[in-house]
């Protein structure tokens, strides 16, 4: 049986297309954590195969409420998983090996969308339909809409100081793009072209995203981040990034180039803060600042706010209750500092280190630390700190 099925896939994956998207479907080519996959959907029927590292593998399984529930053979391991399309252009899913109890994730883009290294800086891409828009930071905040067919798109963009119109295409292999764009008022095209990125198996980002806390030259220099950078330097996937911000725009850059990081992101922002939101040089930034720039953040697997009574019912957690895709952590309480950096490190640990999710992290962390919780004890050198994880509606 699996060599018939291998033999139906190396067939479907050698042509020089791929079979026609349908919208709800997952049949077509994509391009995935574990390389490029070719999968065929008749009824809620669903098998195929993808090249891991150049070697030929094996999916196939069936719909089940809406979720491409799958086992997968490669040569020397077997296991199961499931899918879920996000929109057309996108599914994000999990998958585990025979025997093992850890989850980890599958990621697969198709067409336009997706992350591409371009002539202008990283490009995000978001296709739904025939629809695609997206963004990119070359010469600063700029977007970019139009319509895909065939694997041609004509868009218009738009940047801080100018704005016109391009057109892109698809290579044979989906991998690259070959492009022009022209700006307004001008009569010659100009190049752009772009390589896809995908996500490495086994990798992940921690992002710390800091306030300065130093508020003048006497004051000595620490940061969170730099201990985080420490701690998680030990963890072989791990990858680091620590940026600061002093203001609304600063924290809005940050949040928002986190959509340009092809693998899952933890993102912990360490700062001052108030049930109203997070407070910086004496001023609380807009929640709704927050919001849109994590927008488009599809790889953001937890945001932690490693800052006093940000989960306190209040504007910031309302802004982000139902607006946000992943679980969003942080304390009810004006948290003891040390306190916090304990509890945190703990918490990241199970996450990025022992592979729990951040459901399962946030349940055993009271278990493990009781002042991280509601409830602490008469005498206790840290008193409760009241952590608190909201998971994203549905």
């Amino acid at each position: 049986m699996f060599s018939n099925l291998l033999k139906k896939v190396m067939d479907a994956m050698a042509g020089s297309s791929s079979a026609p998207v349908v919208a709800g479907s997952f049949a077509g080519r994509w391009f995935t954590t574990f390389g490029p996959m070719e999968l065929q959907q008749q009824d809620d029927r669903v098998q195929g195969g993808y090249r891991f590292n150049g070697i030929p593998c094996t999916i196939q399984g069936r719909l089940e409420q809406g979720r491409f529930v799958f086992q997968y053979q490669e040569p020397g391991v077997r296991g199961e998983g499931w899918f879920a399309l996000v929109r057309p252009g996108r599914f994000e899913g999990l998958w585990r090996p025979d025997g093992e109890e850890r989850w980890q994730p599958w990621i697969g883009e198709r067409d336009f969308e997706g992350i591409w290294d371009s002539t202008f800086g990283l490009l995000k891409l978001i296709q739904d339909g025939e629809r695609v828009f997206g963004f990119y930071e070359g010469l600063g905040s700029s977007t970019i809409e139009g319509r895909a067919v065939d694997g041609k798109m004509e868009f218009l963009y738009r940047e801080p100081q100018a704005a016109g119109q391009g057109r892109f295409a698809l290579a044979g292999d989906g991998m690259t793009f070959e492009g022009q764009w022209m700006q307004d008022g001008a009569n010659a095209w100009q190049p752009w072209k772009g390589r896809r990125l995908v996500q490495a198996p086994g990798q992940i980002w921690l992002v710390v995203i800091e306030a300065h806390w130093q508020t003048h030259l006497l004051d000595k220099e620490y940061s969170f981040g730099n201990m985080l950078r420490e701690f998680f330097a030990r963890v072989p996937g791990v990858q680091f990034s620590h940026r600061f911000f002093s203001n609304e725009a600063g924290l809005r850059q940050w949040c928002r180039d986190l959509m340009y990081v092809p693998n899952p992101v933890v993102v912990v922002i360490a700062s001052h803060g108030t049930a109203a939101g997070l407070a910086v040089h004496g001023q609380t930034i807009n929640p709704q600042a927050l919001s849109e720039s994590l927008r488009h953040a599809d790889n953001v697997k937890l945001l932690h706010f490693s800052a006093c009574l940000t989960m306190q019912e209040g504007p910031l957690v309302q802004e982000l209750r139902g607006k946000v895709r992943f679980p969003v952590s942080g304390y009810t309480t004006s948290v003891d500092w040390a306190a916090s950096a304990i509890a945190e490190f703990t918490f990241l640990d199970m996450v990025l280190a022992r592979g729990l999710s951040p459901a399962d992290a946030a349940a055993q962390l009271p278990r493990l630390l009781s002042f991280a919780g509601d409830q602490g004890f008469s005498g206790s050198a840290y008193p409760a700190a009241g952590f608190r994880m909201m998971m994203p509606e549905g």
